[in-house]
């Protein structure tokens, strides 16, 4: 199971405004992933930003989103990516335009 976590500290209220973006349209699209709020990812300087975590998978971390409609569809996108079976590596060429850019991390799943 993959989980999407967007930092609600982000940009002076951008990252609460992200989440909320992201959960309405999960809610409108009847999302099966669960999809959290973090306090401070520890990313300011990419702000505003979310991760993707599973147990077994390879995390990600990206940024520079925004509370707008490319970036809610890119990361319910690229979510849905990273819930297919395997080790949850997103291939640049699979990954929605708007999520091409802006990857802080990736770390290896843990073992």
């Amino acid at each position: 199971m993959s989980a999407l976590v967007i930092c609600t500290t982000c940009a002076d209220g951008r990252g609460q405004a992200l989440l909320e973006a992201v959960e309405n349209e999960a809610l409108a699209r009847d999302w099966p992933l669960p999809i959290r709020g973090q306090a401070c990812m520890a990313a300011c300087k990419q702000s505003c930003t979310a991760a993707l975590q599973g147990a077994g998978k390879h995390s990600y971390l990206f940024g520079q989103l925004a509370p707008d409609a490319a970036c809610v569809d890119a990361l319910l996108a690229v979510a849905a990516q990273h819930a297919e079976p395997g080790e949850g590596l997103l291939a640049w060429e699979r990954r929605p335009e708007r999520l091409k850019s802006g990857l802080v991390a990736r770390l290896p799943p843990l073992r």
